[in-house]
């Protein structure tokens, strides 16, 4: 059976490009997420659907509004990365990197995965 052992956030949403990935370890067989409201559940569980599917969230202005906000830290790129670390059914440890890119012009903000 396949399971997930580590998920890490960087520059997604309210985790900061700039401080140290965020790392989120499951075990098994259950792990609870629980945490005030805006204190990005729902963003783990959109990263974790990111990294296994490659879909962003919906509603997300294709993706702009995933990527921690460009001119709230000062910047004009932000990078956002996620990486998901598995077992596969046949035992082999995997992981899956997902990277994408804001770039804020004047008055314009582009996405790129």
């Amino acid at each position: 059976m396949a399971s997930i052992s580590k998920l890490s956030i960087r520059g997604v949403r309210a985790f900061s490009p700039d401080d140290e990935e965020q790392v989120i370890g499951f075990c098994f067989p259950l792990t609870i997420i629980v945490g005030a409201n805006g204190c990005g559940k729902t963003t783990i569980i959109e990263s974790l659907k990111y990294a296994v599917t490659g879909s962003l969230p919906p509603g997300n202005k294709s993706g702009q509004a995933f990527v921690h906000d460009p001119r709230s830290v000062g910047q004009s790129v932000v990078k956002g990365n996620i990486k998901l670390r598995f077992t596969n059914r046949a035992g082999h440890s995997m992981v899956v990197v997902r990277s994408m890119e804001v770039t804020q012009k004047k008055t314009t903000m582009s996405f790129k995965a």
